[in-house]
């Protein structure tokens, strides 16, 4: 029996396997480099997306990486692999790669490029060009999107998005047909695959536009009205308000009112000190007559009192994740101890992360050495530091460059080489001569790198950690002074200016990026005194609206066109029905009085601070709603001890003997910080006149003014 001959195809396989015959043979003059023009046609027709080739294993036998991030290993396995039986160089358009995603052949994706499209003539081109990979150095280096701002009016107008790459050449191209295109809202807008933005409901989204790991977004919407705000009565107190109501004219969305005077002080009391006003300052404030200068001067008083110490230190210690179970009793105490002295003394925050970063030492007596409690490896070390000071989620870069990010795997390991000399040895935090983190790809060592430096890679001489603080904290870098900005807009107004808070990303655009550009210069430019910038938004007009909506601004989530409710945490919550009923709760291990804010640890056993949902630091605690709240809260507060227990005593010892209508005010300025009105003190004095158990009836009234909505929020 005679051997059939091989094949042209198999030929040319065979030697491209073997080296024989080069990948990038043939006529190159024209022909589509591979990382720049053939991989971005696969991304765009989902060949490498999570759910196909893009997949941990790919698909069929068949794997890319994940949105095209490993350019060179796609090219070796569309080319090289399996006897490189992908592509046939004698008739391309015979080629595996064509025919399947053509649907020629079967293909369980189905079909993902049209015969004779743009598409495939590239690719087509490409194999018959011999498949090569072009200048090794050419890559992207920057996208542009335009426009950058679409408002259109009314809403079912659409707009036609231009994406523009940058070479490292210096060449530019369009390459708006091979981008990819999400909405972040497709309620509000949606974007079609060429680019073409439809907006169909008012409101404000972000498209995300991704090209070869280039990332940028687009702010689309429309305004909330047809008609054009005039005559808005919304005196600007601080530059917030400049930039708050430039967005509101913008968006066309109508200010609430100034919040009463009654208002304003519970909701700056609990949230510059997490405690409730006591019931005869609330009384003396609200005679007083309305001014700017008397709130003007509760502010700095509340700033100045150790309370503000106590609340602000809680805060940090959740995102510190301050927790004896990791760094043991004396660690915690330490930690604790030291964080609550830089709030005291108003250590700049610069310098208190420069501490944190580069500390060394015993545990047990040198509290910022506790930051390296959360994790040993580098790794997480890294992701914590990112999350924490910079705003960033950079995990999805360890196993593969991030799919809505600029971080690319490179990025990630040479961020983690900071800490691959920061070790333990038993209580002791040490810098070690040796240690080094491998890149999961190469097995090869990474040198320390900021994220986002593309600059040339050297040793850091001495603690490596040094350089990235020095980093982290540079005048010329924003991102440390934009991560706080927003996490204590959020602390303060109920929301942040970037949602999530630690994930700020070019794809994840603010709702007023002018007000956190402003908000971060002015707290770097001013020392990165955090006194300063809780001082500078309460003082605001935008944090002292009223949370009454009219019928157009009830639908802002995002703009602060009126105070947003903001349930009281879990820490906040248990003082407040302490401090209303006159009875403090005991914590194991503290002294008398101690309260729930100042407590250093999550571990302090406390089933009502469980409930209510404390953050318990396993690790940061960005949405502490996750933890507890909604019914099991609901069902505590109406039938555990930690209100019923308490009623009784409180009446006895403080409202008890009191005239009826005393009594009621007593019970309302104490927990709601406010008179009752009118209608609710007649009501409650005709009821309580006829009551046969004038005990029992102010026990059932003051249990349910701390199950109420109004006292759960603040507003």
């Amino acid at each position: 029996m005679i051997p059939s001959r091989p094949t042209l195809f198999s030929l040319t396989a065979l030697a491209v396997l073997l080296g024989a015959l080069p990948v990038h043979a043939g006529n190159q003059t024209d022909a589509p480099g591979f990382a720049t023009r053939v991989l971005p046609v696969l991304t765009k027709a989902g060949c490498n997306a999570g759910a196909c080739h893009g997949a941990a294993v790919g698909q069929g036998g068949f794997k890319l990486s994940l949105l095209g991030y490993d350019p060179a290993q796609d090219f070796e396995n569309i080319t090289r692999e399996l006897s490189g039986r992908r592509l046939d160089f004698a008739a391309p358009e015979q080629s595996l790669l064509l025919r399947k995603s053509t649907r020629q052949l079967d293909h369980e994706g189905g079909r993902r490029i049209k015969r004779d499209s743009e598409a495939h003539r590239t690719l087509l081109d490409w194999i018959a060009a011999g498949a090569p990979f072009g200048p090794r150095d050419l890559c992207v280096t920057q996208i542009e999107v335009a426009p950058p701002d679409i408002l259109l009016l009314p809403p079912g107008k659409s707009h036609q998005l231009r994406v523009t790459v940058r070479l490292s050449d210096g060449r530019t191209e369009d390459v708006t047909a091979l981008a990819l295109y999400n909405t972040d809202d497709d309620g509000i807008a949606d974007v079609a695959a060429t680019g073409e933005v439809a907006v169909s409901k008012r409101g404000l989204t972000a498209i995300m536009v991704r090209y070869l790991g280039q990332v940028a977004a687009v702010r689309v919407g429309a305004p909330f009205q047809d008609a054009e705000l005039k005559n808005v009565s919304f005196p600007a107190q601080n530059f917030i308000d400049e930039k708050v109501l430039a967005e509101l004219k913008r968006l066309r969305i109508p200010p609430a009112p100034l919040a009463g005077d009654a208002e304003f002080f519970r909701r700056v009391h609990l949230d510059v000190t997490g405690r409730l006003p006591e019931a005869d300052r609330v009384r003396a404030f609200v005679v007083e007559p309305q001014s700017a200068s008397k709130r003007q001067r509760v502010i700095d008083e509340l700033l100045a009192s150790p309370a503000f110490v106590d609340f602000w230190t809680l805060k940090l210690a959740d995102l510190l994740v301050i927790n004896s179970k990791k760094m043991g009793d004396d660690g915690a105490k330490a930690y604790h101890g030291w964080l609550r002295e830089q709030l005291a003394t108003n250590a700049p925050l610069d310098r208190t992360v420069r501490a944190l970063l580069t500390a060394t030492g015993d545990t047990t007596q040198h509290g910022p050495a506790n930051f390296f409690g959360v994790a040993n490896d580098p790794r997480d070390l890294g992701e914590f530091v990112s999350q924490t000071f910079l705003g960033m989620r950079v995990a999805c870069a360890r196993c593969h460059n991030h799919p809505f990010d600029r971080w690319t795997m490179n990025d990630y390991h040479h961020f983690a080489a900071y800490f691959a000399r920061t070790g333990h040895e038993g209580a002791r935090v040490v810098v070690r001569a040796h240690g080094e983190v491998q890149h999961p790809k190469t097995g090869k060592d990474v040198l320390p790198r900021p994220l986002g430096d593309n600059g040339a890679l050297a040793e850091v001489v001495g603690d490596r950690r040094g350089s990235l603080a020095a980093w982290i904290t540079s005048p010329d870098n924003p991102m440390l002074a934009r991560a706080v900005a927003n996490r204590f807009w959020k602390a303060l107004l109920g929301r942040g200016l970037i949602e999530p808070v630690d994930d700020v990303r070019a794809t994840n655009p603010a709702s007023n990026p002018a007000l956190l550009d402003a908000l971060a210069d002015d707290f770097a430019k001013n020392g990165y005194d955090l006194r300063r910038l809780v001082r500078t938004i309460v003082s605001s007009r935008t944090y002292q609206l009223s949370p009454v909506a009219n019928e157009i601004n009830r639908h802002d989530e995002r703009f602060f066109s009126h105070a947003y409710l903001k349930p009281l945490t879990a820490q906040v919550l248990a003082d407040a029905i302490a401090q209303v009923t006159g009875v403090p709760e005991q914590y194991a291990g503290y002294p008398e009085g101690t309260t729930a804010t100042q407590l250093r640890d999550s571990q302090v056993t406390s089933y009502a601070l469980d409930v209510f949902g404390r953050c318990p630091r396993a690790t940061s605690c960005e949405n502490p709603g996750q933890f507890g709240g909604g019914l099991s809260q609901a069902l505590h507060l109406i039938n555990g001890k930690t209100v019923n227990a308490r009623l009784g005593p409180a009446v006895r010892q403080q409202l008890a003997g009191r005239p009826n209508r005393a009594v009621i005010e007593e019970m309302y300025l104490r927990s709601l910080s406010r008179p009752p009105t009118d209608t609710e003190s007649a009501h409650w004095s005709k009821a309580l006149a006829a009551s046969t158990a004038r005990e029992e009836f102010l026990e059932d009234l003051l249990w349910a003014l701390l199950n109420s909505r109004e006292f759960a929020f603040n507003h």
